[in-house]
């Protein structure tokens, strides 16, 4: 049989995209109306639907306010209680906007997420040499992660933005623009450190020395230069000390008794999907069982096989961007920010965004390897079972049970394998 008639749902799922490409006035008639749809569900739920809010942009914009008044940033709640837990830059970048109405900021917050959207797309398709092939990948890679990209669309979070500076910085690195790319790798972390923050460790093993100085640089500027120069020396510090402080005691042993435990850290919250809290779900029966015996054990095979896979990873990844394929280099920095989303001790189901990065470098693949082959079915398979087990993230209890992580484990498994076995030299 010819191998271009074997038919597989990702092939089926090429063609419903392709039909679409193919229709652009009816491509985008859809795409303004789902955006438009989701505007108006947005604005109800951020801007004018009764309080209290459940929205992140809230609590950012609290943080604002507080620079603005001298008040305590990371002790500042909004109306549900919630704290500021990012570094200082980004509630210093929304000043200029604390004092507009809420509704305003919400129609202004999600219009960047979808400019952010379209802009992940966009680049996305660009990363590679056949346009067309790098957009039907784009929007497959979309498709497979809409419900946290929504979540993140909807309840006011960095999720989607954090895609973008992901891949605007990987566009950069294949573009051969290092400093650029170094200076907004730390743009993008000193705004949220998880998950971008391991690529660090590509760019040394790869060498990108213009890289690795530039982003030194960058965050030398954006946590220090541009805050100190905003609300002073001084206080910036004191941010700086407090946020290092507040996030060191959440994680520890003792994480129970910090004021953020309950919002963010605790792993008996269901949409904390971690390795580590779905290991601890299922280890303890409750949260008072877990107080009561520690979790020495989880912790520390959860730390130890995330650094002995950081080195292996490393390891398998060092060879220069010359050297490679810009296939097999989106697949190696695709699997850097997936690893720190699954060992570390929080990872909620909207910083699944992230998936977008491992199934562009999945679709990438599958477009050009033989259907019936080991490696396409492999990754297929891998893609559809992480597709499927994110939408259970907001399923009770399947939530709670993990399937998520479990998902998105084995997909970052049978890519880290797809990425070991594969000749270097050879190009797709």
């Amino acid at each position: 049989m010819n191998e271009k008639n074997i038919r597989t749902p990702v092939s089926l799922l090429f063609q419903v995209v392709d039909f679409f490409l193919r229709h652009k006035r009816l491509c985008i008639l859809l795409v303004v109306t789902f955006f438009v749809g989701v505007g108006i569900s947005t604005l109800f739920r951020g801007g004018i639907g009764p309080p209290p809010r459940r929205t992140d942009l809230t609590v950012f914009l609290r943080a604002a306010e507080a620079i603005q008044s001298g008040e305590h940033i990371y002790l500042v709640t909004n109306a549900r209680g919630w704290y500021y837990v990012y570094l200082p830059m980004f509630a210093i970048l929304l000043t200029p906007f604390a004092q507009l109405p809420l509704l305003v900021n919400t129609f202004l917050w999600y219009m960047l997420s979808v400019a952010a959207l379209c802009g992940t797309i966009f680049l996305s398709a660009r990363l590679v040499q056949n346009r067309l092939l790098g957009m039907r990948a784009a929007i497959m890679a979309a498709l497979f992660c809409v419900p946290s990209l929504l979540e993140s669309m909807t309840r006011g979070q960095l999720g989607v933005i954090s895609v973008f500076l992901a891949i605007a910085v990987l566009y950069l690195y294949v573009r051969g623009r290092a400093v650029w790319a170094g200076l907004l790798f730390a743009f993008a972390v000193v705004l949220k450190v998880s998950p971008l923050a391991p690529l660090i460790v590509l760019f040394l093993v790869k060498r990108e020395w213009k890289i690795c100085v530039a982003a030194c640089l960058g965050f030398f500027f954006f946590i220090w230069v541009f805050p100190s120069f905003a609300i002073g020396t001084e206080q910036n510090w004191f941010f700086l000390t407090e946020w290092n402080r507040i996030l060191s005691h959440a994680i520890s042993d003792a994480g129970h008794t910090s004021h953020i435990w309950g919002q963010l850290v605790t792993p008996f919250d269901a949409d904390n999907q971690s390795v580590y809290a779905v290991l601890t779900r299922w280890v303890w029966p409750s949260e008072a069982a877990l107080l009561n015996h520690g979790n020495f054990w989880v912790r520390w095979v959860v730390r130890a096989f995330g650094a002995a896979t950081l080195f292996m990873l490393a390891f398998i990844s060092r060879h220069k961007r010359s050297q490679i394929s810009r296939q097999r280099l989106v697949l190696e920095y695709s699997l850097f920010p997936m690893l720190m989303l699954l060992v570390s001790p929080v990872s909620e189901i909207h910083h699944y965004t992230m998936l977008f990065v491992l199934f562009l470098s999945t679709f990438f693949y599958l477009e050009e390897l033989p259907r019936n082959s080991v490696s396409y079915q492999s990754l297929m398979w891998g893609a559809l079972i992480a597709a499927l087990t994110h939408i259970t993230g907001y399923i009770p209890p399947l939530d709670c049970w993990g399937f998520p992580a479990i998902g998105a484990f084995v997909f970052w498994c049978v890519l880290f394998v797809f990425l070991a076995r594969k000749p270097v030299s050879d190009v797709v």
